[in-house]
């Protein structure tokens, strides 16, 4: 098979597919233009799997399976910067409340 035919046939494989992509995945994400971009992603990592190892058996189940991993890599990278940010901010108030208020006197009133 030469890589204009493995090209054409990823071009209808994907014209068939996509629809059920993006619901599948939208439906994973709750975020339907991130699951249109992730179905994308999987359409442009096609032609390099099918230069290593051709065609797969069943195309379609291979585009799912790899926009699929591309979710849940989005997910985890979602997880991980928030747990991320809870722990600066949680650093960030300790080193607060260890630093002494400077303009602090006690029986002055503060303006607001």
């Amino acid at each position: 098979m030469t890589a204009a035919d493995a090209h054409r046939a990823i071009l209808a494989v994907w014209r068939i597919e996509q629809p059920r992509l993006i619901t599948s995945l939208a439906r994973m994400l709750r975020d339907v233009p991130l699951a249109e971009d992730l179905t994308q992603e999987a359409l442009l990592a096609a032609p390099r799997a099918v230069a290593a190892t051709g065609v797969p058996e069943r195309p379609g189940a291979w585009l799912m399976a790899t926009a699929k991993r591309r979710a849940l890599d989005h997910l985890r990278r979602g997880r991980m910067l928030e747990r991320k940010h809870e722990m600066i901010a949680w650093d960030m108030e300790e080193e607060q409340q260890a630093m002494p208020d400077r303009d602090f006197r006690p029986g002055r009133r503060h303006r607001r």
